[in-house]
């Protein structure tokens, strides 16, 4: 895990239930930028599928992020206590 943490390029890291064990977050700047993906390709190629560990990688691309209101605090009453 330690050495994901250490790549440059992954931003942040995920233990998610399901079927992965791994979500690790590379940002691209813009699909235009070839150069990058072919960063990309070479981070999944080099440092993913190339270690005996990973039995498996997948790749996801992410085109569009919507933003949402702010976390709200879970509410005082749940119906648990009379108010």
């Amino acid at each position: 895990m330690e050495r994901i943490r250490a790549l440059p390029e992954a931003r942040t890291v995920f233990h998610p239930t399901g079927p992965g064990d791994y979500v690790v977050h590379v940002p691209v700047c813009g699909m235009a930028d070839l150069q990058r993906m072919a960063d990309l390709q070479r981070l999944v190629l080099d440092a993913f599928t190339a270690r005996p560990e990973a039995a498996r990688v997948e790749t996801r691309l992410i085109f569009q992020q919507w933003k949402c209101g702010p976390l709200l605090p879970p509410a005082a009453n749940h119906g648990d206590v009379a108010p």
